[in-house]
């Protein structure tokens, strides 16, 4: 019975679709309000993402292929010139190009390049590649490995490539200074601000030729991937995921272990001690990895190098910003007496309770030490410097670099026995450290941990799938008889926890937050596999929050964070730098700071110039790293190539308001939401900048030409027409956000459910997640549905709502039936049930969600995506799946001289220009990661920003397809009453077109009244513009008289095809419009000083009969008057 009321419900939706898009027209701009009408849907299929998940784990794959006799490792390399890729196979657009006088393949970040060799015999071989990073944004290169067509192992679906990264000091600060004077702290290079604080420098791309070995972008195995590849002909393949990079040559080799650091040290036993001291402000590296790593601030020490309580100083590095498995920093220096030295560093790594960071070190000898002479490094040295510990305190350490091992004493109990490292040195040879992040010996725990979430999410589901995500504790589901192997595997899964939890205590040698996290989800596995009957249903809510800690336990335990402030090469027996300040220290440097904190003016920090009236006052509401990042483009860019200065405020939330009332408001502000800006507009608060010379060309928003800067989407919602129609703008887009689709890919591609391009195509996929009792994220914005099928939410003008047309009482209808019947939720929090799987499919906006999944949700990495949004087909065949986007833009106060308006404009093209865009959509990811993606709104911009290629796609394919809704005045109540009508049909089982249709006067009402409070046109309640515009010629002409007998038949022309129409407020047909604008423009043509404003109020008369059409299909208009 169940089953067939759901089939009727399905065919009720289906059919109710079908009947709209009968009715559909193209989507047209209509009454000022934009959509685009063209169609931009995904092309990815369920083929594409099964191919991504099928593939079996690197554990999988290794013991798989575990028979030496079968597989043995290679004996000798093979080696592929870039060059000679299959040109048949390849369909990158590759090219031959030379670099740093290298001859090499260029690979784009679109599409594969293939390679053809031949190999010997079946064996395992580790793959090298050597390549250029060239300059691209600020994102690593990521490539898919194939083997003979398919993907080896998930792992090799990641393969990144670190690109290099030098920090540009102001040469008008260094000039003169030597750079090892610099590295050492003798000289800082640090540009500083007018109270002496110490300001970032910017960081550029480097490029070099880097031979990379193929490992685990997580970091969970140290050692490189080790591929089998079959005797005879074989193929490799990069496929392009992000950014471009040159390929020289790929190398297929032997795996072989690195010498044990017993060995290592036995070869230099008769080794002197060296003698230098050389200290380095880890500050200051020599290149890094990424844009990410980068100097910064310490106060808390009185000892850090250096420390000043009366300005900021950027004395340490790293931090939380070098954190991420792969990241690496490097140091260079020369020793002037050969010997064993220590490597110290004074460190912090108050972060990771109760765990340690780890770090490898790989160490390079430059001119003047040949290999197989001492002192010769180009790697890793040892086994043990793949797994160097840095362990967990809230206080400043200075250590040598160490590796730890387990030791039992004589009672059976093992402790952690920890081994400084020493390292051969030659005189006068210039060596280059680096540090790269990475799990060392915790990539075992934090793999098991991962495998174990999985499996327990996989759990969950299957469990879900039968009870619904809140079963009744009551009811006997009978478990251990229709789903055996997954109680099997809860409590396999609680004793694998228990065992890692006992492992990480004694790596660290404590048991903290993170164990307890660990031992919580243990036991409450236990207790659901021990008693499942009774446990599973009454604990499955519990689960799925321990599911949660898991996957934040991951995210954190995957994260080696470690702040560094120096790092020393000196001799063993050398006196190491200060760890802690001693109370005296203590004591004065707390004492200086809190004097400081009533004396520092941190309002002007960054600030180059002292404010003397002629500068650019800018305000900006937003955080301080984005406040920091914009000062140092201004400093860095904006004044030099203008001459204007800027005096940059950050200001709370809701300063505007109070500053402009008192007349102390900035020249600028940045940041201003677009209803806002037309309620400040409206109030004479802002100034038309479409006056502004320039405006034209800075606002071009037509499609395809090479200087188009926003969309049409972005620009309408700026503009505000004064009572003779004419438009002006008040401000330019900054950030532009919309809704998109976000889909679990895994789990569609386990219910073989087709990635949803149309409603249908979601209705379809609503019945199979709902049989798994699964859901769908459904937004409640029915002007979506409005957009898409056509309609507008405005009707002329702006001077009525168009909620009561039958396009738009059949789009909120069908969205409120969507919730009705299929109980999809209204409130809830899509991410968490999009990370448990209770939710696969959901509609939320694209730059907040992505931003929160990819540090919320790390363990689904590769397992979800966002979309353009499913739409309506039309009858050619395309889809309109426009989205309905908002906008913040940066604005200019009322109230300066023409010199401060001309310099406030240029101020505001060059924030909103591509370049701006793009340089602070790249230190911000710089400095907060991923989860800093940000929602420009300019086009040319979006293409560098740091997406993947497939998520630019994607994104760049909704920005093409997008509507906006104008700000009209009274539109802040549209929202209450929309708000009202919903909740009444989603709570009570109320009619949605009878609830809409009652609030219509009322919205009407408030419109009128806020528009005559402007001193705008209005309309009476139910009257229409066309409506108004036939009566107010009928009393033009009536008060002509005998002035205009000679014009008798014109008039009478004009009145028949007035009277012809059938309606003046729903669908007229372009017979009766095309009529009537004949005989206007006839009576005009006449005598235009007589006739000259009827003619003109004929056509608009006719122009808003024209726009109805799309709000009123044919077939369903009234002939009402």
């Amino acid at each position: 019975m169940k089953k067939r009321t759901k089939l009727t419900k399905l065919t009720a939706v289906v059919l109710s679709i079908l009947f709209v898009l009968g009715s559909l027209t193209t989507a047209v701009a209509a009454s000022g309000e934009t959509a685009s009408g063209s169609s931009s849907v995904s092309d990815k299929t369920l083929d594409d993402v099964k191919r991504l998940l099928n593939a079996s784990s690197y554990d999988e794959y290794t013991t798989k292929h575990s028979d030496e006799a079968k597989y043995p490792r290679a004996e000798r390399d093979i080696v592929i010139n870039g060059l000679d890729y299959d040109k048949k196979e390849t369909d990158a657009e590759v090219k031959k190009e030379t670099y740093d006088g290298v001859e090499s393949l260029y690979t784009p970040d679109k599409g594969s390049v293939v390679y053809r060799f031949n190999v010997p015999k079946a064996a395992k071989y580790g793959v090298a590649i050597e390549y250029y990073p060239v300059e691209g944004k600020a994102t690593s290169i990521q490539r898919t490995f194939l083997i003979n067509g398919k993907v080896p192992f998930s792992e090799a679906y990641y393969i990144t490539f670190s690109k290099v990264w030098t920090t540009v000091y102001d040469d008008a600060v260094i000039g003169g200074m030597s750079m090892d004077d610099i590295r050492r702290g003798i000289n800082r290079p640090f540009k500083t601000d007018i109270d002496n604080n110490e300001l970032r420098a910017t960081m550029k791309q480097s490029p070099e030729w880097r031979n990379y070995q193929l490992r685990d972008v997580d970091g969970f195995y140290t050692d490189p991937f080790e591929f089998v590849f079959e005797a005879g002909e074989n193929t490799i393949t990069l496929e392009a995921v992000n950014e471009p990079m040159a390929i020289k040559e790929i190398r297929l080799f032997p795996v072989e272990a690195l010498p044990t650091y017993e060995e290592y040290r036995k070869q230099y036993e008769n080794a002197p001690a060296g003698t230098d001291v050389i200290k380095l402000e880890a500050e200051i590296p020599y290149q890094t990895s990424s844009s990410t790593i980068y100097p910064i601030e310490d106060r808390a020490s009185a000892v850090t190098s250096p420390s000043d309580t009366t300005r900021t100083v950027l004395n340490t590095i790293g931090g939380d910003k070098w954190q991420t498995s792969g990241q690496w920093v490097r140091y260079t220096f020369k020793v002037n007496s050969d010997g064993m030295y220590s490597i110290i560093t004074r460190f912090m790594q108050n972060i990771n309770d109760g765990m340690y960071s780890s770090r490898i070190l790989s160490i390079y000898s430059g001119d003047g030490v040949k290999e197989g002479e001492d002192g010769y490094y180009n790697g890793v040295p040892f086994k043990e410097a793949n797994e160097l510990r840095f362990n967990y305190s809230t206080d400043w350490q200075t250590e040598a670099l160490r590796f730890g091992t387990y030791a039992t004493d004589v009672t059976g109990k093992s402790s952690m026995h920890y081994t400084d490292v020493e390292m051969y040195f030659k005189a006068g040879v210039e060596y280059t450290i680096e540090l790269e992040a990475a799990l060392g010996t915790m990539g075992d725990i934090v793999r098991k941990v991962s495998n174990s979430l999985d499996t327990i999410n996989e759990a969950y589901l299957s469990i879900m799938k039968l009870t619904g995500a809140s079963p009744d504790a009551d009811r006997d589901y009978n478990f251990l008889e229709i789903m055996p192997e997954t109680v099997a595997h809860i409590i396999i899964e609680s004793r694998t926890l228990y065992e890692v939890a006992d492992e990480l205590t004694n790596l660290a040698g404590i048991k903290s937050s993170n164990v307890a996290t660990l031992e919580r989800a243990a036991w409450l596995l236990q207790r659901m596999g021990s008693d499942p009957e009774d446990e599973i249903a009454r604990n499955l809510t519990e689960l799925k929050s321990r599911i949660g800690s898991l996957g934040t336990w991951l995210n954190d335990a995957k994260t080696q964070p470690l702040k560094l402030d120096v790092v020393c090469i000196q001799g063993v027996s050398a006196e190491r730098p200060q760890a802690k300040a001693n109370f005296f220290q203590s004591f004065a440097h707390e004492f200086q700071s809190f004097i400081q904190s009533f004396i520092r003016n941190y309002n002007r920090m960054g600030a180059t110039e002292v404010e003397d009236g002629s500068s650019v006052e800018v305000w900006l509401a937003k955080g301080r790293d984005q406040s920091q990042v914009i000062r140092n483009l201004i400093n860095n860019d904006f004044t030099p190539q203008t001459g204007i200065s800027v005096d940059l405020k950050l200001v709370a939330g809701g300063t505007l308001l109070p500053s402009i009332l008192s007349g102390k408001g900035p020249n600028v502000y940045i940041g201003l939401g677009e209803d806002s800006v037309i309620n400040y507009a409206i109030r004479g608060a802002l100034e038309d900048i479409s006056v502004m010379d320039g405006f034209e060309d800075v606002t071009n928003t037509t499609p395809g030409d090479p200087n188009q800067q926003f969309t049409e989407a972005a620009m309408f919602v700026l503009q505000l027409a004064d009572a003779d129609g004419v438009n002006h703008c008040y401000g330019l887009p900054e950030e532009q956000n919309f809704p998109m689709m976000f889909l679990r890919t895994d789990i569609l591609a386990e219910l073989n459910i087709e990635i949803p391009k149309t409603w249908e195509d979601v209705l379809s996929a609503v019945i199979k997640l709902q049989q798994n009792n699964m859901t769908i994220g459904m937004s409640n914005d029915y002007k979506i549905f409005l957009y898409q099928m056509g309609g507008t939410l405005f009707a002329d003008d702006g001077m009525r709502i168009n909620l009561d047309s039958n396009l738009a009482l059949d789009s909120f209808e069908q969205m409120c039936n969507l919730f009705k019947m299929y109980s999809f939720p209204y409130k809830y929090d899509f991410a968490n049930r999009f990370r448990t799987g209770e939710m696969p499919i959901g509609i939320a906006s694209y730059n907040s969600t992505y931003n929160h999944l990819v540090v919320f949700a790390t363990e689904l990495r590769g397992k979800w995506q966002f979309l353009p949004l499913p739409g309506f087909e039309r009858e050619d065949g395309t889809i309109n799946n426009v989205s309905v986007s908002t906008v913040n833009a940066i604005v200019m106060i009322t109230g300066a001289d023409e010199a401060k308006k001309k310099d406030s404009w240029e101020f505001m093209k060059w924030h909103t220009g591509a370049q701006c865009q793009i340089d602070y959509s790249n230190e911000m990811v710089a400095i907060m990661g991923d989860s800093a993606k940000y929602a420009t709104a300019n086009v040319k911009a979006l293409e560098s920003m740091p997406w993947t290629r497939e998520e630019y796609e994607n994104l760049n394919a909704q920005f093409s397809n997008l509507a906006s809704i104008p700000n009209y005045p009274g539109s802040y109540i549209i929202g209450r009453y929309t708000k009202f009508a919903f909740l009444a049909v989603y709570n009570d089982n109320a009619d949605a077109v009878t609830q809409l249709l009652s609030y219509i006067t009322t919205i009407n009402k408030e419109i009128t009244r806020k528009r005559s409070e402007f001193g705008l046109p209005t309309l009476e309640i139910g009257q229409t513009l066309a409506g108004l515009r036939r009566d107010q010629i009928n009393e033009a002409l009536d008060a002509l008289g005998s002035s205009a007998s000679a014009y008798t038949s014109q008039i009478d022309a004009l009145k028949k095809a007035m009277d012809d129409i059938p309606t003046y407020s729903t669908y007229c047909e372009d017979t009766y419009i095309d009529a009537l604008r004949a005989a206007g423009k006839a009576l005009g043509a006449a005598d235009a000083n007589l006739f000259g404003d009827i003619a003109k109020k004929v056509d608009e008369c006719a122009n808003a009969l024209k726009s109805y059409q799309s709000s009123y299909p044919a077939a369903s208009g009234s002939t009402a008057k």
